[in-house]
């Protein structure tokens, strides 16, 4: 099976596309910490230390 991928080509549509895989990610990495089997307090400090490291990238 092939598989064609049409990537964008304008500046702001690259960004559109920026945004969406963005928005994806952190629903999928809130989901996952939502399933963890640990304390919320536990749970809020995995947010806060992602917070964080964001900061720190940017």
């Amino acid at each position: 099976m092939d598989i064609v991928v049409h990537y964008p080509k304008t500046t702001d549509n690259i960004k559109e596309l920026e945004k969406r895989i963005a928005t994806i990610h952190a629903q999928a990495v809130t989901l996952h910490i939502e399933k963890l089997s640990c304390p919320k307090e536990q749970k809020l400090k995995l947010y806060d230390a992602i917070k964080e490291a964001h900061h720190l990238v940017r």
